[in-house]
C-alpha cells in the first residue's frame, strides 16, 4: 500500500512537467526597459540568464544600461563583490524572473515540489 501511495504521489507531482520555463529574451544588446520579448525555453534550458553591459561597451555611447537575456542550460552568476567587473551575469530559475536584470533568488515551485514529494515518498517507503 505504501509503495502504491508513493507512486501515486510521484505521478501527481510530475503532471506539471510539460510547462516550460519562460524568460525575457534579447540576444542583441538592448536597453533594459526594451527587452520584453518572452521566449518559451526548450526542455534543456531551465535558467534565465542576464548579462549586463556597461555604457562604455556600446558604440556610439547611449547613456543607458544595455543587456542580453536568454534561456540557458547553464549559468555562472557573477560575484556580487567583484571589483572591476565589466559584464555582470545573473541567473534565475522561475518564469519571467529576469525582468529587471537584477539577481533573483526566486525559485520555481515545480522543482521544489518534486524534490519535497520525492523525499516524502522515500521516507514513507523506508518506514
Amino acid at each position: 500500500m505504501k509503495v502504491l501511495l508513493s507512486l501515486l504521489l510521484a505521478a501527481v507531482t510530475c503532471l506539471d512537467l510539460g510547462h516550460s520555463l519562460q524568460c525575457y529574451t534579447c540576444r542583441d544588446l538592448t536597453p533594459v526597459e526594451k527587452c520584453l520579448t518572452i521566449e518559451n525555453c526548450t526542455g534543456s534550458d531551465f535558467i534565465c540568464k542576464t548579462t549586463m553591459y556597461s555604457e562604455e561597451d556600446v558604440y556610439p555611447p547611449t547613456g543607458i544600461s544595455v543587456v542580453t537575456k536568454m534561456c540557458s542550460s547553464s549559468c555562472v552568476p557573477s560575484d556580487l563583490d567583484g571589483i572591476g567587473m565589466t559584464h555582470p551575469v545573473t541567473c534565475c530559475y522561475s518564469d519571467l524572473c529576469n525582468f529587471d536584470g537584477a539577481a533573483s533568488l526566486r525559485i520555481s515551485v515545480v522543482p521544489v515540489g518534486i524534490l519535497a514529494s520525492s523525499l516524502c515518498a522515500f521516507f514513507w517507503t523506508r518506514l
